[in-house]
C-alpha cells in the first residue's frame, strides 16, 4: 500500500487502485446532498421490514446510517478502512460470500476497470435476492445550469452540457458516455448478466439504476 499525502494506492495484479478518504470529515456540496436524496428516494421504495442491505463504497456513511435509523440491517463494504466499514476488501476480489436482499453501489464501479467490473457481475447476481441499485457517472461537463419561473405556467430548468471526451478523475477508470461506455451497451451487459432494468434516472451528471435480478 502506498500513502502520498491523502492519496492511497492498491496495487492488485498489476492495476493501481487509486482512493481518498479526506473528504468524507468535510462538508459536501449543496449538489452532493441532492445526490444523497436520490439515492435513498430511489431505495426506500423498494425495502420491505426486515430486508438486508450491502451498501459497496459507503463513503460518508450517511445513507447506510439513515437506513439503519429506519430499522434495516445494512452491511457496508469499502476499500478504505479509513471509512470503517463491516467489510475491507477491494471489491475485485471479493467473493461476495453472503445473500442479501438489495445492494447499493453508488458511483462505485467506475473506480475499477470495466473488463473487472464484468467479472464481477456473476458474483453480485448469486448475492442479491430482490434488487440491484447503483449509479455511474457521465461523462459531461455542465457549462450552463439555470432554473427558470415561467409566469402563470410552470419553473423550468436548463442546462448546457458537453461530453468532456477525457476523464478528468484519477481515480475513474471509465464514465458513461466515454468512448464506447454509453448507455445502450451498458444495459444490454446488465441483461446478459441477468439484471433487468426496472428504472433508469438520468440527470446532467449521474445516471441512477435500479435493476431486478432476472429468476
Amino acid at each position: 500500500m502506498i500513502d502520498s499525502s491523502d492519496t492511497k494506492i492498491q496495487l492488485l495484479d498489476g492495476i493501481e487502485y487509486k482512493y481518498y478518504g479526506d473528504w468524507i470529515h468535510q462538508l459536501e456540496s449543496k449538489g452532493h446532498w441532492i445526490l444523497y436524496w436520490e439515492q435513498i428516494n430511489l431505495v426506500l421504495k423498494e425495502l420491505k421490514k426486515g430486508d438486508t442491505l450491502l451498501e459497496i463504497g459507503p463513503g460518508t456513511a450517511f445513507i447506510s446510517n439513515y437506513l439503519r435509523s429506519k430499522g434495516f440491517q445494512v452491511t457496508t463494504l469499502d476499500i478504505d478502512e479509513r471509512k470503517s466499514p463491516d467489510i475491507v476488501s477491494n471489491i475485485v476480489e471479493y467473493d461476495f460470500p453472503d445473500k442479501y436482499d438489495h445492494i447499493l453501489a453508488f458511483e462505485v464501479f467506475e473506480h475499477i476497470p470495466y473488463d473487472k467490473f464484468t467479472e464481477i457481475l456473476p458474483k453480485l447476481k448469486k448475492s442479491v435476492r430482490k434488487s440491484f441499485f447503483m449509479s455511474l457517472p457521465r461523462n459531461q461537463k455542465i457549462w450552463l445550469a439555470a432554473d427558470m419561473i415561467i409566469p402563470y405556467f410552470r419553473s423550468v430548468s436548463f442546462t448546457y452540457k458537453a461530453k468532456r471526451r477525457k476523464i478528468s478523475t484519477d481515480t475513474h477508470f471509465w464514465e458513461l458516455d466515454y468512448k464506447n461506455y454509453n448507455l445502450k451497451n451498458f444495459t444490454a451487459i446488465m441483461k446478459d448478466e441477468g439484471f433487468l432494468p426496472t428504472k433508469v434516472t438520468k440527470q446532467p451528471q449521474v445516471v441512477f439504476f435500479h435493476f431486478k435480478p432476472d429468476s
